[in-house]
């Protein structure tokens, strides 16, 4: 079957340095050809949104690989406030109990910019507990160091008084000091979050590979290539030409590590645990991202993105989110990303332009013939035949807490069934206010009149907030609808 959106010459342009050819061979098989014009196309791929002229965008005649609204989660402090949102928490005080839904995933964090946020983490840091600073918007591990405790913590924020250049928008997040560790080595998974269009909107998962340090893992280490696992740090390493395979690993040798090693048998975990829980689990909290973030995204006809988003497993197989990435790196380096790349952007192209034309054209936007690789997160989409439900992860790995189930062109809730209930978790909550707009630059700290009166109205509507949830569980179990699509057969 060929590919769709090969019947049409269009034309095409790619700005930036990542991923090419890859992009170039890809279009060009569809028999597009490239435009010299940086203004004459109808697709335009470009590391940098700052690239694409979102005014003059013409809506359902061109495409371009950037929705301009997703800072909400590729910035570190924008996907921070996307999730707390998204969980109930827009408010951090020194006073207010621990975030326990959204920290099951997610490293607690604290935007060192805001001032209660600031006062909040002053007082949660031990004297001797390992956090790591990183800037909010930035990649590759650029500008990021360790926190050797509250003392550390407290220089900085005094060096950051005294030199406006080091006042850009940074975050603090706890240290997961209990990585596991492969022979020995730290690692990260890298996953793919895939929205192919907003207008329906389609959201996609795609599986991924392991990220490994060249050295051993050594807490005491000050040299940041230890901690970071992104292949930027480790290209640097002396020894990365000679090593360079054993940095990237896919996830079914990884598997079959775990299951050599013993490790899935000592924490009484099936076999099957990287390709089933583990791999459900990296969908559903993908899921949350875009959730958290869809009443922010803008929709219109023509936007894609592909995002890399990255997760790290403590030695009790616990997941966690550390970030989201725009731009993936696309560089084909090792085995692993040689056989892994191509199909990944040959299907990320292909269903963008397919999602595109279908759209354009009244045509059922199901099947996606594109799609091989991918697996369907999301669809508001009101033609899509749903053969089974994407079971969602409650906040614990190991429990499943609600199942929806669409089915039928107007995608309709027919039946809603709570498997399990995570003790002391809430669901999600279904609505949220839009987040107001921010400036790349943070806001200028409070003063003590401000913090003392925010902080009084913080702990009255904390009190109404403790109120509500007492009322709620004093009341039958009822049933949440959680807007999730389910597993489209592709």
């Amino acid at each position: 079957m060929s590919r769709p959106g090969r019947s049409r010459k269009r034309k095409f342009v790619i700005v930036g340095n990542n991923g090419n050819s890859l992009i170039s061979n890809s279009l060009t098989e569809l028999g597009w050809t490239q435009s010299e014009d940086e203004k004459d196309f109808t697709l335009k791929w470009t590391e940098l949104k700052s690239r694409i002229d979102y005014d003059g965008f013409n809506e359902g005649k061109q495409l371009v690989n950037h929705i301009p609204s997703s800072g909400c989660i590729t910035t570190k402090s924008g996907l921070l406030y996307s999730l707390r949102s998204y969980f109930g928490h827009t408010v951090v005080t020194a006073k207010d109990p621990p975030e326990n839904e959204l920290h099951r995933f997610f490293p607690e964090t604290y935007r060192l910019g805001e001032h209660r946020e600031r006062e909040k983490l002053i007082s949660v840091m031990g004297e001797s507990e390992k956090w790591i600073c990183k800037p909010s918007n930035a990649n590759q591990g650029k500008g990021i160091f360790i926190l050797n405790g509250k003392s550390d913590l407290l220089a900085y924020i005094y060096k950051r008084s005294q030199n406006h250049r080091l006042r850009s928008s940074r975050i603090v997040q706890r240290y997961i000091d209990n990585p596991l560790l492969v022979n020995g080595r730290k690692f990260d998974i890298r996953v793919y979050l895939f929205v192919g269009s907003t207008r329906p909107y389609n959201v996609f998962f795609h599986t991924g590979y392991l990220r490994l340090t060249i050295d051993p893992y050594d807490t005491e280490s000050t040299d940041m290539a230890t901690h970071l696992t992104n292949q930027y740090m480790q290209k640097k390493h002396p020894k990365y030409s000679e090593e360079r395979e054993d940095t990237v690993w896919d996830m079914g040798r990884f598997s079959e590590y775990l299951r050599s090693e013993g490790v899935l048998e000592k924490l009484g975990l099936p076999d099957d645990w990287v390709e089933t829980t583990l791999h459900d689990r990296m969908k559903s909290l993908a899921l949350t991202v875009f959730k958290s973030a869809q009443s922010s995204l803008t929709p219109r006809l023509g936007y894609f993105d592909l995002y890399g988003l990255d997760f790290m497993l403590d030695d009790n197989l616990n997941v966690w989110l550390i970030e989201v990435n725009t731009n993936p790196a696309l560089h084909t380096n090792c085995g692993v990303l040689e056989q892994m790349l191509p199909s990944l952007i040959n299907e990320t192209l292909g269903i963008s332009i397919e999602l595109f034309d279908k759209k354009r054209s009244g045509e059922a936007m199901f099947p996606i013939q594109s799609a091989n690789n991918f697996e369907l997160l999301f669809t508001s989409a009101k033609d899509a035949t749903i053969a089974r439900p994407l079971q969602v992860c409650g906040t614990d790995m190991k429990q499943q807490q609600t199942q929806l189930i669409y089915r039928g062109s107007e995608l309709a809730p027919i039946k809603c069934q709570i498997l399990r209930k995570p003790p002391s978790s809430k669901s999600a909550p279904t609505r949220r206010s839009r987040p107001p707009k921010r400036t790349s630059s943070e806001r200028k700290p409070v003063s003590s009149t401000d913090t003392a009166s925010t902080v009084s109205t913080a702990t009255v509507e904390l009190d109404r907030i403790k109120e509500a949830k007492q009322q709620r569980e004093s009341q039958p179990l009822k049933m949440s609808l959680i807007e999730v699509a389910p597993k489209q057969i592709l």
